[in-house]
């Protein structure tokens, strides 16, 4: 398996049983109401966190170890993470660094990520309009943006990638050497319509690799390009 999995990974589920065992909040749940002002760390094991919408928490970052995230429409908020659940965030939100081990991320329109965004077993979805500062990485899950500016990297193993209605990649795209788990199907990269990958496309595995006849890349490696046109690849 792909070793780009960062070590705080594995200390995130122990620090948030000691922390939130210290606060009283191991089976709690933390909720920020909609419109309200929250400041601070939030730390729970057994609970979700709800912050509601134009709830205004962009100092706040978040944690949970076997819950999920839920970010209503225009709200901020800085760093989330959670090990065993989904991140789901909805229209106009703004954040910081992004991530979980085992759950799906999904972004709505017009999101801003100041950090990056980075998932082991799970998908990324963002929606028109959005737009992530950092890198996005997935090991076991597609990455799909749809009209997103990324400022940085995308890296997969074997989740595959689609790159569609004018989305905007301005780091490289890679597909990493998948090590002992080289059985896993071959990934499907799509790179869409008027879309762009503004680096290289760097693939360390067999991949197949479909370009849109609007779409403008950099140099690729480790795989051939096959042309198409229309909505989507055959």
């Amino acid at each position: 398996m792909s070793t780009f999995v960062p070590m705080r990974y594995l200390g995130l589920a122990t620090a948030c049983v000691l922390l939130a065992a210290c606060n009283g909040s191991v089976n709690e749940d933390i909720e920020v109401n909609a419109g309200e002002s929250y400041s601070g760390t939030a730390m729970t094991v057994n609970g979700d966190v709800r912050v509601g919408d134009d709830a205004q928490a962009g100092d706040s970052n978040f944690r949970t170890v076997n819950g999920k995230i839920k970010v209503g429409d225009r709200a901020s908020v800085n760093d989330c993470a959670t090990v065993n659940g989904t991140l789901d965030f909805g229209e106009g939100i703004e954040a910081g660094d992004l991530e979980t081990v085992n759950g799906n991320l999904r972004l709505g329109q017009d999101a801003v990520v100041k950090g990056h965004i980075q998932v082991v077993n799970g998908y990324v979805e963002i929606e028109k309009g959005s737009r992530v500062a950092g890198y996005i990485k997935t090991v076991n899950g597609k990455i799909r943006l749809t009209g997103t500016r990324v400022e940085g990297d995308l890296t997969n193993v074997n989740g595959g990638m689609l790159v569609t209605e004018g989305s905007v990649v301005e780091g490289d795209l890679l597909v990493k050497d998948p090590g002992e788990d080289r059985h896993s199907r071959r990934p499907r990269i799509v790179i869409g319509p008027d879309s762009v990958v503004e680096g290289d496309l760097v693939f360390e595995r067999p991949v197949d690799l479909y370009v849109h006849d609007s779409a403008r890349i950099g140099e690729i490696s480790g795989a051939e390009a096959i042309t198409f046109s229309g909505d989507d690849p055959s």
